[in-house]
């Protein structure tokens, strides 16, 4: 095979994040979609959970897993007591014994890990703990794991101390690869990568920049994704949403920030948009200078790249829209429109048509996330700029 036909080494690195990785299931079902499949997988705590599963091709597995797991299945939580001795009680017992028992995990992972499998996995697979005393980092590659230890490493590298109890292999305490690298890219470079995805969860501990020069993809969530001790089906549904749509995003699939918006008219519909905001925009900024700003900073604050299309994404944000359905630019107006509190930002209505004072202004000025939402239905519902001027 000529070099220009070899092909690239993909690396697939899996960041830790506790009952956030459900997104990662999410991810997984968009690459496979736009058949993106990773040569190495490295992961840190519940990242190297699901990469082990990756490399096994159980992605029904962990889909299933994902939106039935709950916290008990996890974790041994302490037994509820009644008021502050109860509490008290509870307390003590975490302190004593070194944080939860993980004892339901260890059952689930040896349900659905096959070391012999994974051994014989063509995709190279890597994960990172911390050895307790001196926090020392361990980056393993498979190879680099002793015989019928795997499962022991998976689950040091998910040892989330103090929430959790650290994993003792061979009389060594081991804990979260999260006190080391919660995002492991080097370990994949080392592994061989040529270029990278990364799926950063945005859990607790230290994600080391990304040095090795490789090409990459990063799949981050506009959105929070829970918290990481908190394991609901519920919760994993939306994540597992959110990650499938970020990575079709990632890839050029979709556009958008904090919404999937179709690419199918999408710049039409934008320009569309844009051509009634902005003039209503000028207006409010020419008349009502001081509602103006609060109101630009306040859409400079959701931090929305997509620039297009960000006022009707922020709108959308503070009205509640479901972030886990695929939109249209129009389709995402009208969810807009029906979840805002259209009465409520109809008493802004004066300032964009010429009978407002600076009472109303300033009210504006002090709620600038209600009044852009205002702005926002005035475009999507109100007459044209120059109508209302003439």
């Amino acid at each position: 095979m000529g070099a220009a036909e070899e092909k690239t080494c993909r690396g697939l690195v899996l960041a830790g994040g506790g009952a956030r990785g459900s997104y990662q299931v999410g991810v997984w079902r968009a690459l496979d979609e736009l058949g993106w499949t990773a040569d190495v997988v490295t992961g840190t705590s519940v990242g190297c959970l699901n990469g082990a599963m990756y490399v096994l091709d159980q992605y029904e597995t962990a889909r299933d897993m994902w939106l039935s797991i709950r916290s008990s299945d996890v974790m041994e939580l302490p037994a509820p007591g009644t008021g502050l001795d109860g509490l008290r009680e509870a307390v003590r017992q975490f302190v004593a014994e070194g944080g939860l028992d993980v004892t339901p995990l260890e059952e689930i992972v040896s349900r659905v890990l096959d070391e012999e499998a994974l051994r014989a996995s063509p995709v190279k697979f890597g994960l990172v703990t911390v050895e307790k005393r001196g926090l020392k980092p361990r980056e393993l590659s498979l190879e680099e794991i002793p015989v019928g230890k795997v499962k022991d490493y998976l689950l040091a590298s998910s040892a989330c101390f103090p929430a959790l109890r650290a994993r003792n292999i061979d009389g060594v305490e081991y804990l979260d690869g999260g006190y080391a690298d919660n995002m492991p890219a080097g370990l994949a470079a080392r592994l061989g990568a040529e270029e990278l995805v990364c799926v950063d969860l945005e859990g607790v501990g230290i994600t080391k920049p990304n040095r090795t020069g490789l090409p990459t993809t990063l799949i981050r969530s506009h959105w929070e994704l829970g918290d990481i001790l908190r394991f609901e089906p519920d919760v994993s549904r939306r994540n597992i949403e959110l990650g499938y749509y970020d990575t079709m995003r990632a890839f050029g699939r979709l556009r958008g920030d904090a919404y999937p918006i179709s690419l199918v008219g999408s710049a039409e519909a934008a320009a569309e948009f844009r051509g009634r905001f902005d003039p209503l925009r000028d207006l409010v900024k020419d008349r009502w200078p001081a509602a103006h700003i609060p109101a630009v900073l306040a859409l400079a604050l959701a931090d929305l790249q997509d620039e297009p299309l960000a006022p009707l994404e922020a709108a959308a944000e503070e009205a509640g829209v479901d972030p886990t359905q695929l939109y249209t630019v129009q389709s995402l107006g009208e969810a807009f429109l029906a979840a805002c509190d259209g009465e409520r930002l109809s008493t802004f209505d004066p300032l964009f048509d010429g009978t407002g004072n600076g009472a109303l202004a300033a009210r504006a000025a002090l709620l600038p996330h209600l009044f852009l939402q205002a702005l926002v239905r005035r475009a999507l519902t109100g007459p044209l700029v120059p109508e209302v001027i003439a």
